[in-house]
């Protein structure tokens, strides 16, 4: 079923906005490709995302993928995310970007707050059209003269408040994740040999584990977004952390086997609870582990997910437990056939 984003966009492009040829396209922000399989030249489509698995998408559509834009391109669509400071710096990315005259749509659902970044946007630069549909809006703009360069900054990386380099793009720029804490509080000094952190993020569960126990000898971030992956590489100056952008399908071929696996899953999808995410990340923590390992995992009181725990650990300790959060070391994991 398409989404409420996706039919407003394959309307409006239809009857609006659909290019010619051999003009180049940009998509920014988005999440899912499929919103825009109705983009026909494919080929000339560059699809730009932070995320492995979503480029890989994109790739598997026809689009040509990358992480940033990298050219001058006749049209650039943005679809709206759920950060603000990450959609202003967009803007002014797709400016710099926009061939003189250039066209630029911006989409995105009510429930997101598209209709006041448009008037935020439209005071400076008002649009050629405007469509109202599908719970949300859409609008195009055609590129006169740089207006949205102050924005640029928050496509840099900067200290947050704990002198961590984020950016706005990730999970908890501003400050240290209150689960991520309570997770170093329990697993402290215990760590040792080979360690992997599993959705590292820009790096704090490793910078601690790295500071905590001298006995690791090596511990490798995988991070599936590219600008925390970078972030992390920016925030860990320590010759025993390796760094991979790796998602969890990347994780499912992976020979190597660690002693110990420290986790703070993700658990949504944009704005969308994601329990399938959630369970992915306890799959693959058991595949992760040696046999004698462990796996130090928060989780989200109300996402507690103990029957998928059971599938694939027989030893379950939870160490903390509050109304907020529970930490689990994960023994023994069940190794099945898949």
């Amino acid at each position: 079923m398409q989404s409420l984003a996706s039919q407003r966009f394959e309307t409006f492009w239809s009857q609006v906005a659909q290019s010619p040829a051999d003009q180049k396209l940009a998509i920014i922000g988005s999440e899912n490709p499929l919103h825009f399989d109705c983009v026909k030249n494919k080929h000339l489509c560059h699809f730009i995302s932070n995320e492995k698995d979503t480029l890989k998408e994109a790739k598997n559509l026809g689009f040509e993928i990358s992480t940033i834009l990298n050219h001058y391109y006749d049209i650039i669509v943005l679809e709206l995310t759920k950060s603000r400071e990450t959609n202003l710096g967009l803007i002014a990315l797709a400016e710099e970007c926009l061939k003189d005259g250039g066209k630029m749509i911006i989409n995105g659902d009510n429930r997101i707050g598209i209709k006041s970044f448009l008037q935020n946007i439209s005071n400076q630069w008002p649009p050629e059209i405007t469509l109202i549909k599908k719970k949300g809006r859409i609008a195009l703009y055609q590129k006169k003269k740089q207006l949205f360069g102050r924005w640029k900054k928050y496509q840099g990386f900067d200290k947050n408040s704990d002198g961590y380099y984020t950016r706005c793009d990730m999970f908890s720029p501003k400050e240290i994740d209150k689960g991520s804490r309570k997770l170093v509080s329990v697993f402290s000094t215990k760590l040792f040999g080979e360690v992997a952190d599993l959705g590292a993020g820009w790096g704090y569960l490793s910078k601690e584990a790295l500071r905590l126990n001298k006995k690791i000898t090596r511990i490798t971030l995988f991070e599936s977004n590219y600008s925390a992956y970078l972030a992390s590489k920016k925030n860990i100056d320590d010759k025993r952390a390796t760094f991979r952008w790796a998602s969890l399908e990347n994780i499912r071929n992976l020979r190597l086997r660690f002693d110990h696996v420290i986790c703070n899953p993700p658990f949504h999808s944009g704005r969308r609870k994601d329990l399938e995410l959630l369970k992915s990340f306890i799959f693959y923590s058991s595949r992760l582990i040696d046999l004698r390992g462990s796996v130090w995992m928060v989780f989200v009181s109300g996402v507690y997910l103990e029957n998928e725990l059971k599938d694939h650990f027989d030893n379950i300790k939870i160490l903390y437990k509050d109304k907020h959060y529970f930490v689990c070391q994960l023994l023994k994991p069940i190794i099945k056939e898949v």
